[in-house]
């Protein structure tokens, strides 16, 4: 094939011998790339289409290179192929590598190398080059892992045989002795890092399952054989149906890959989630009885990725697995042993099948020893999985030993991993089994359903070795571990459903528990976690927390504090295996105030004070304090300025916030606008001190918009006297808790001037408009953002209709909404402002232009049309 192209690349330049090179080549290129393109597409193998392409690459750089070398002497040489290129497999945009070997050091030439490489740099090809010596090689590949690697892929293009053979031998003589374990122990890192195979947008070349594993795979080998032909070792190291199922993954990954390249134009190895319905559709994967395409594909893509991962995994432990001393297995059990800190089985599969229970009860001794289960064990599980009937799921021994393995307090979030991977979690609870692989094709989750689910109860698990002590204390008094990580294993079993999740999830959830004959109360529990597993979540982001009447409504739910406790655990798995911005320190801390307050509600038995008995109580127990100590003026602002403001002001700010907030208002004078910053461990806080006047709310985000401020949270407060004191707590652009001293100093100076009506937003909007678009190329949101929502809820509140909005976060969105509601001549009371994966989710308290309520329908649908037409535009 090579010899095919080169062939016919050298008649292009002999026919277009007065062109330029590279547009001769280009034109080759194109045309090449375009038969290439035509055979994926109907449906090449995925491995020899990366053969293919590296042909195409090898007639392109040979032609540029005896283009140089044709009537010039050069000095003794060879050019070498690296990395991917090195292997024959490319991409169609992938990058090449170039090694420019010499004999000597002196003999390195510089026009030369750049005579060859400069045409491939016209045509646009990425190309990365060195230049050395054998010797500077051999050097490289004792110091330099991924120098090692990338030459541990080398081949000859063109130049002195016997060079690039020498530079083969060192290198390969030079591998350091410990390179495959290197090698798996930086995957190793990786998943101690969280890396999981079943990403939402995984990068196909490089995250878990990926490429990249059945690369490393072949380094290791050659580092273990000292050659570079591998397969008699790797016959060695696994079984002919793995070396088979690797191979499938092979091409499978190879074709995705192909076709993310060609449908983006350039290199993109990453599955975004708008990419991903396109990539479906062009690799054969359409919308049936079975479900959406892109959703098919996906589930596709992860099955692949995990086989890929275990048997990497397997083959690594194998190649680096130390030779110890024989020594006499230890008896665990009837027909079992450990030896090496593994089980073992000897009689193997007959001893599932004399008690298939064992396949539960195996996993308890591995979860209780500490043990690992060995290789032929795994297979011998795997092998058995269809043992596990509906007799078994309504065993009431298999109930009790399941339960009792969820109780245990370390262990069980492995174990359960373990029991899926190998596909008995998935056989004795078909609930969970429903979810394996399963996409949640929206623009919140990072992982698959099943994914997310081991990763929450994961993380449930480490509490007590997190900075979260209030949840540790809780999980630690919590008397039954088994219910609740039971309830995570089921929160999300009704997305398999495709219909409303949760109300499906009930429903397969009560099924579960009618087979595993659950004692009525723990029916109950589970039955009420599943339900309102995403209550507590959204009620902390989205609801004013100092309203007493809806803490008293939402505490109506409970019939215990068991059942508080228990949501709240299960509310901070669900959130913290979202994605890995989703669980922070303000969802934490709004979690908790929510949790808090709840708890307090219950333990009363009573409706908590009302506002304004519970602000006198504060005023009181602040002015006793300052009563001694502040000077009296101060004390009397004091008193007047809480007095102007509603009883909520005093219940959400401490003291000294009040103070800083009353110097506001002293320099106010006959100013426009005061502002003050405060830092706080994971936000700013900025104080905007003005008298009210129309549009004043949006005005107000829209400066900090234009600055590249985010706003977490927004309090609106205005006194009796017109005197407004609006206090956000924001972050910088990217999420950094601290603005920098020139930006606050910007953003006082522009809120002075649209205060003051000398400069108008939308001109502010119309100067940075530019940044933004380059903005918004640089930073394109990774996944397809849905149409906005917009709800409407006057059953939270006595005073308030609750404004719900849900849309795609962007530059100058807060300001979009609010101005639109001020236009309205709706006055805003407050607003909670929350971002979740580039999705803001605001909440905004408001009555009419008379301080009312409002009810009628009509008015509402003009509301909500007004805001989508300027969230569209």
């Amino acid at each position: 094939m090579q010899s095919n192209r080169l062939t016919e690349a050298e008649r292009l330049l002999r026919e277009h011998a007065d062109a330029p090179l590279d547009h001769t080549l280009g034109t080759f290129w194109t045309h090449s790339l375009a038969e290439i393109a035509a055979s994926h597409k109907a449906g090449s193998d995925g491995c020899q289409t990366a053969g293919r392409i590296a042909a195409v690459v090898d007639a392109v750089v040979l032609s540029a290179y005896r283009s140089v070398t044709g009537g010039l002497k050069t000095p003794r040489h060879a050019l070498v192929a690296l990395g991917g290129y090195g292997r024959g497999e490319m991409a169609p945009f992938s990058d090449i590598d170039l090694l420019f070997l010499f004999a000597k050091s002196k003999e390195k030439e510089k026009e030369f190398i750049s005579s060859v490489l400069n045409p491939l740099w016209d045509m646009g090809f990425d190309v990365g080059h060195s230049s050395r010596t054998a010797r500077e090689a051999e050097q490289m590949t004792r110091e330099d892992l991924e120098s090692c690697t990338a030459m541990l892929d080398s081949r000859l293009l063109a130049g002195d045989q016997e060079l690039f053979a020498d530079y083969q031998r060192r290198v390969y003589k030079r591998i350091p002795r410990g390179t495959p374990a290197k090698l798996r122990n930086l995957r190793q890192a990786h998943k101690a890092g969280n890396e999981s195979v079943q990403l939402l947008e995984p990068d196909v070349k490089s995250s878990p399952g990926g490429l990249r594993e059945l690369q490393t795979l072949e380094w290791a080998l050659r580092g273990k054989g000292g050659r570079p032909d591998v397969e008699i070792l790797r016959h060695q190291y696994l079984e002919d149906q793995d070396i088979a199922a690797l191979e499938r993954g092979r091409r499978f990954l190879w074709r995705v890959r192909h076709q993310l390249h060609f449908d983006a134009g350039r290199r993109q190895d990453v599955l975004r989630h708008e990419a991903q319905p396109d990539v479906a559709a062009g690799l054969g994967y359409h919308d049936s009885t079975a479900g959406l395409g892109v959703e098919l594909f996906m589930q596709s893509y992860y099955l692949h990725a995990r086989d890929v991962r275990h048997l990497v995994d397997l083959a690594l432990a194998r190649l680096t697995r130390k030779l110890r001393h024989p020594m006499r297995n230890k008896l665990l059990g009837p027909g079992v042993t450990v030896g090496s800190g593994e089980i073992i089985i000897p009689s193997g599969v007959s001893y599932f099948a004399e008690q298939p229970l064992r396949l539960l009860s195996i996993f308890a001794l591995a979860q209780s020893k500490g043990l690992v289960l060995s290789e032929r064990v795994q297979r011998a599980i795997r092998s058995c999985v269809e043992l596990i009937g509906d007799d078994f799921r309504r065993s009431s021994e298999a109930r009790d030993l399941f339960l009792r393995m969820l109780r245990r307090k370390s262990r069980t979030a492995q174990t359960l991993r373990q029991m899926h991977d190998l596909g008995v979690l998935g056989a004795y609870l078909p609930e969970f089994g429903e979810i394996t692989c399963l996409v949640q094709y929206d623009i919140y989750h990072i992982y698959t359903v099943d994914e997310h689910t081991l990763v929450a109860l994961d993380n449930l698990e480490s509490l007590p070795a997190s900075s979260e002590t209030t949840l540790s204390r809780v999980l630690e008094e919590f008397s039954r571990r088994d219910l609740l990580y039971l309830a995570v294993l089921l929160h999300d079993v009704g997305k398999a459903r495709r219909e409303e999740h949760i109300p499906c999830g009930v429903e397969m959830a009560r099924g579960l528990c009618q087979r595993l004959d659950l004692p009525e109360a723990d029916t109950r529990l589970l039955l009420f976690l599943v339900e309102h597993h995403q209550d507590l979540v959204i009620m902390s982001q989205r609801r004013d927390l100092d309203d007493y009447r809806m803490i008293a409504d939402f505490a109506s739910i409970f019939l215990s504090s068991e059942e508080l406790d228990a949501l709240y655990l299960v509310s901070y798995a669900d959130l913290s295996a979202v994605a890995r911005e989703a669980w922070t320190q303000w969802e934490g801390a709004l979690l908790w105030e929510l949790y808090h307050k709840t708890s307090e509600q219950l333990a009363s038995g009573i409706k908590t004070l009302e506002e304004k008995q519970r602000a006198r109580l504060l005023l009181d127990g602040h002015l006793d304090e300052i009563g001694g100590s502040w000077p009296a003026p101060r004390v009397v602002a004091f008193q007047e300025h809480v007095q102007q403001l509603p009883p909520r002001y005093l219940v959400a700010y401490e003291r000294d916030q009040i103070a800083s907030h009353i110097d506001l208002v002293g320099q106010l004078g006959d100013g426009s606008v005061e502002v003050a910053f405060s830092e706080q461990p994971t936000f700013t806080e900025i104080a905007v001190c003005t008298c009210d006047q129309r549009h004043l709310l949006a005005d107000i985000c829209g400066v900090l918009a234009v600055n590249d401020i985010n706003i977490l949270r927004a309090d609106v407060h205005t006194r009796n006297d017109g005197v407004v004191l609006d206090v956000f707590q924001v972050v910088d652009v990217g999420g950094v808790p601290r603005l920098p001293d020139w930006k606050q100093e910007r953003v006082t100076q522009r809120l002075a001037e649209v205060i003051s009506g000398e400069t108008r937003v939308d001109q502010l909007f119309g100067r940075y408009s530019a940044s933004w678009d380059r903005r918004r190329k640089a930073q394109a949101p990774s996944r397809q953002a849905r149409g906005p929502e917009i709800r409407f809820e006057n059953q939270v509140s006595d005073k308030f209709t609750v404004i719900d909005t849900d849309v795609a976060d962007d530059v100058g969105i807060l300001y979009r909404i609010t101005r639109t509601l001020g236009e309205l001549d709706l006055d805003i009371h407050m607003a909670i402002v929350n971002t979740v994966v580039s999705q803001a989710q605001d909440a905004f308290y408001i009555v009419d232009a008379h301080g009312e309520k409002i009810v009628n329908y009509e008015v509402l649908e003009q509301i909500r049309e007004s805001l989508l037409a300027n969230l569209a535009t």
